[in-house]
């Protein structure tokens, strides 16, 4: 091999480990400052605080009308991603208090398991619920106290 050919080689080495190299640094920091990559911060809030309007949730679910109060939550159906690899999904759940009428007019017949409540609204859950099925939704009515526990996915 001649002397080009070996300083050529040496060459290309030497810029190819600084490619490499300089590879390996961004995606350290692109893990470490996910801004720096173009994404938002993955450790940022991912859900509201809690919600006390009733307009959104009557809207919603308008057989639930008219609603006394209600509190309620949006966070994102799954963890975030960088980059991200389509639209967020977002997932509703609450309690609605509804008047004792409304609640014994709704069909519910089929006893239903204790929903998986998020930790914010746990506060505002029934104590010693009996929750029913809701015919045809995916709503919970507890009839003793008139509330109804909600949850929608959106995307």
């Amino acid at each position: 091999m001649n002397r080009t050919a070996k300083i050529a080689l040496i060459v290309s080495g030497a810029v190819l480990a600084c490619v490499i190299a300089v590879c390996g640094v961004v995606l350290a920091l692109g893990d470490l400052v996910p801004g720096l990559a173009g994404c938002d911060d993955l450790d940022g809030p991912t859900k509201t605080g809690i919600i006390t309007s009733k307009t959104r949730i009557e809207q919603q679910w308008p057989q639930l009308a008219p609603i006394q109060q209600v509190h309620w939550q949006e966070h994102e159906a799954r963890a975030r991603s960088c980059p991200e690899i389509g639209p967020m999904d977002y997932t509703m759940d609450g309690f609605a208090v509804l008047t004792a009428e409304r609640a014994q007019a709704l069909p519910a017949t089929t006893a239903a398991k204790a929903p998986d409540v998020p930790e914010d609204l746990r506060p505002f859950a029934p104590a010693d619920a009996a929750w029913l099925r809701v015919d045809g939704t995916d709503l919970l009515l507890d009839k003793a106290t008139a509330t109804v526990y909600f949850t929608r996915t959106t995307g």
